[in-house]
């Protein structure tokens, strides 16, 4: 089984406990152990295979028990027992926006939906046909919201059909913008796992600091929708028309930073937040906190006097997802993330010189990508258009790589003389690295590159162990090896990264001192966060490219920045946060 679908397993089994009454903390820890597994880098059967279920956070030992069943006979008895006890019906239900499994079993028991195949039809069918609505505890409003969110499904606005970070950014900036206009905000914030940074994203989820809350929804209601969800005096959802939700939530000011800090999330982080709230006698909501002894209800205006008052420093939202921020905070040893400010220049662009290269060439020149880098105030900036294509001759390819220095140097320093600008240039090159380890750039044509980005572009169904020799024999490959490009490979939304023993990659990549790219590219996102943090805690040297194509792609940094902040990077730990002299002596080594 993949990770996904032991995740799928795992939120299955919680949402059955839940259903049969089972305690609350079971049901978390599978919760955890699910988000846990879904996240991870490396595949579940691996831990089996090497006897570590339980080094995966979240993932005890009943739950590892379990899993270790599973791998062993193809299924749990427990888990066998646990589902029989339910309708499995109730399960699809759960993939509709706003179902969950009290109110699933209540519909499916109700109504009699037996056949999970066809259960969402059927309840689609319930609804239309006005039987939800005499139901205890529905009503005409619920049940024209199940039609609502039945319709969402099927359209496919679900968390499941995902939205790479910066899309959701775009959109979510396309919405707050629209709500200023209106006047009346006086602050505007992303909510949950944008604003927690997360690589891909479900809804977009919006607080606002207000005096005038209908004014403010009024407004938000005017943004180009196919269909409003709910509206009430703290909040609306929208069905946007581009078939997206969009949720608005309003606060007054004296009690706005309760609501970010509950809204944000993560759901584990929150949790773990409570308990320390309850350890000193006070309850944490989205209100403020209560005195447990007295009753009496604290508002926050911001999240930093919230986390001072459970006696914490302000946790940055990239960092709550319970994976060591709590403890760290209270030991006060809470990284100094690294900032989009850090950032000297950018290493992996690509110009539209035309060196016949095996993959598509970037769309603006040497001119235009230096303007722009000065614009961004970078120090410097990499061209590392791809390698030559292979079906040619040693002697050919090299020459290619002879005749592009040359251009790019004279192009350099015309570009100098007319914008009197003081960017500062390396030849780079993005070198495939072959199936078999070897790279695409023979070694006489290295002499004409500062350095090299190596890459995977294909082969990405390779298993494990042949995938870890391959990055390892790369890595060894030639001394201007010096950054790791993209490293998994994966493609949100559409290809799985490939499957390696990260843990001796990255031994040989600090042994060698080469960075491991965090590519900003929307579809990429790559060293993924979960791999960045597990690099940071090595000690490894990252560096944030954006793999621009075009010159606009090079506004894209700061999702790079993003990623490595969810990682846990500081300054010190990226490459290219360096200044040019410190960068250029890590960069060009004999």
């Amino acid at each position: 089984m993949t990770n996904p679908e032991i995740a799928e397993l795992l939120r299955k089994v919680a949402a059955a406990y839940l259903v049969l009454g089972e305690n609350r903390f079971r049901i978390i820890a599978y919760e955890r152990a699910a988000d846990s597994i879904e996240h991870l880098t490396s595949e579940v059967k691996d831990y089996w295979d090497d006897h570590k279920l339980e080094d995966i956070p979240g993932v005890g030992g009943g739950i590892a028990s379990n899993l270790d069943e599973l791998f062993r006979f193809g299924k749990s008895k427990h888990w066998e027992t646990v589902f029989a006890s339910v309708p499995q019906a109730i399960f699809p239900l759960l993939r509709v926006p706003g179902l969950g499994p009290k109110k699933a079993f209540t519909l499916v028991t109700t109504l009699k939906l037996n056949d999970a195949k066809t259960v969402i039809a059927d309840l689609e069918k319930a609804a239309t046909a006005g039987k939800i609505a005499p139901m205890e505890g529905f009503g005409e409003k619920s049940q024209s919201v199940i039609l609502e969110a039945i319709a969402i499904y099927k359209r496919g606005a679900i968390k499941e059909n995902r939205m790479p970070l910066p899309y959701a950014d775009a959109v979510a900036h396309e919405v707050i913008a629209h709500i200023q206009k209106g006047g009346s905000v006086e602050r505007v914030d992303v909510l949950g796992s944008l604003r927690r940074q997360v690589s891909t994203i479900g809804d977009i989820d919006i607080a606002v600091s207000t005096r005038k809350p209908e004014a403010v929804l009024k407004q938000f209601l005017t943004f180009p929708h196919q269909k409003v969800i709910d509206h009430g005096p703290r909040g609306a959802t929208l069905l946007l028309s581009n078939g997206r939700q969009a949720d608005l939530r309003v606060q007054t000011p004296e009690a706005y930073g309760a609501m970010l800090q509950y809204f944000t999330g993560s759901k584990n982080h929150n949790i773990a937040l409570r308990s320390l709230a309850l350890e000193q006698g006070m309850s944490l909501n989205e209100y403020g906190i209560k005195s447990v002894k007295s009753g009496k209800m604290k508002q926050y205006s911001s999240e930093e006097g919230l986390y001072k008052a459970i006696g914490l420093p302000y946790i940055p939202p990239e960092l709550r997802e319970d994976k060591g921020e709590i403890a760290a905070a209270q030991k006060h040893t809470l990284p100094a993330l690294v900032e989009p400010r850090d950032i000297r220049g950018d290493l992996h662009v690509h110009s539209s010189y035309d060196l016949h290269s095996s993959h598509d060439v970037g769309k603006n020149s040497i001119h235009e990508l230096f303007t722009k880098a000065a614009n961004l105030g970078y120090e410097y900036i990499g061209f590392s258009d791809h390698n030559p294509r292979a079906n040619q001759s040693e002697g050919a390819i090299t020459d290619i790589m002879k005749r592009r220095q040359a251009a790019y140097v004279r192009q350099y320093a015309s570009w100098k003389h007319k914008d009197k600008k003081n960017v500062h240039m390396f030849v780079m090159c993005e070198v495939d690295i072959l199936p078999d380890g070897t790279l695409a750039l023979p070694d006489t044509a290295m002499e004409h590159v500062d350095g090299v980005i190596i890459s995977i572009h294909s082969a990405f169904t390779q298993p494990k162990n042949q995938v870890t020799e391959r990055l390892i024999k790369a890595l060894h490959a030639h001394p201007k090896v010096r950054i790791l490009g993209h490293p998994t490979g994966r493609l949100l939304g559409s290809r799985e990264g490939v499957d390696a023993d990260w843990a001796a990659v990255f031994d040989v990549a600090k042994k060698r001192d080469i960075a491991l790219e965090i590519n900003a590219y929307p579809e990429r996102l790559d060293l993924p966060d979960t791999l960045v943090y597990d690099a940071v805690q090595k000690g490894l040297r990252l560096i944030i490219d954006t793999d621009a194509h075009a010159s606009e792609h090079m506004d894209l940094m700061r999702y790079g920045v993003s990623v490595a902040r969810r990682g846990w990077a500081t300054k010190r730990d990226i490459a290219n946060a360096l200044g040019y002299n410190d960068f250029t002596q890590w960069l060009i080594r004999n």
